[in-house]
């Protein structure tokens, strides 16, 4: 039991930790514009859809999609992800004006830069995409056991983040502190989803919340984020969701 404890506790406090230790050792280094220009020349190599499909993943309308396959199996899962989106709503909504920051595009010559998808200029800090994605992320995450799954979903989340900075669209450091405020998000709506199972558990949430997720689902074969290349891709995750969604309440059934 102590290491099962132990193990947990370095799941809820190891991942915020070693984004903040990171964006600390970048900023004090000076080497935020030079890794946003190493990340961001990652296309050359894999092209510019492979970076649109992952970066489209951290879409808000995307992120509670991604519930969807969940609501029939573990609702506890998607009633902790809403939950959490409130602190992580306001960890994007209060900094970006708050702070202000200006964007790649509006400091670095264009001709330096490759774009992929909206050329933004303003309020960088912090990425909202990273946010909504590590949200989602730690509250899966800090919800199962097996440790295997755990990385799997922090490798996926930490591509999210990649793929901000290889579409030109943010700073590592604001991929770093999206990082950050989306996990400890996360294990706020665990925490207080447990505390406040009962409302949880009754029928009509559960249903609610999966309508939600559904309705967000089916709003991907329309979706239209700036990214065109990341149509087909949205079309096709949105199926899958689907079909698994279907999958999973038959075998509750």
């Amino acid at each position: 039991m102590p290491e099962a404890a132990g193990r947990s506790g370095a799941w809820r406090w190891g991942p915020p930790a070693v984004a903040l230790l990171l964006a600390i050792a970048v900023a004090l280094s000076g080497g935020n514009v030079a890794l946003f220009h190493w990340f961001n020349s990652g296309s050359v190599w894999s092209g510019d859809a492979l970076w649109a499909d992952f970066t489209v993943l951290g879409d808000t309308v995307f992120v509670f999609a991604l519930l969807l396959p969940w609501a029939p199996r573990r609702p506890d899962i998607v009633f902790a992800a809403f939950i959490a989106a409130v602190p992580a709503t306001l960890w994007v909504d209060v900094l970006k004006p708050l702070i202000d920051s200006p964007r790649p595009a509006a400091v670095l010559p264009l001709s330096t830069l490759h774009i992929i998808g909206p050329e933004l200029t303003a309020r960088s800090f912090p990425s909202g995409h990273t946010t909504a994605i590590f949200t989602l992320a730690g509250v899966i995450a800090l919800s199962l056991a097996r440790s295997r799954w755990r990385w799997l979903l922090l490798a996926a989340a930490a591509l999210v983040g990649v793929s901000r900075c290889a579409v030109g669209a943010h700073w590592p450091l604001d991929v770093l502190a999206g990082a950050f405020g989306g996990w400890l998000s996360a294990w706020a709506g665990v925490a207080l989803a447990r505390r406040w199972h009962a409302v949880g558990a009754r029928p009509r949430v559960r249903a609610t919340l999966m309508v939600l997720c559904l309705v967000a689902c089916l709003s991907l074969f329309g979706f239209d984020g700036g990214y065109a290349l990341a149509q087909w891709w949205a079309r096709g995750l949105a199926m899958g969701l689907l079909l698994f969604f279907v999958v999973e309440l038959l075998r509750r059934d």
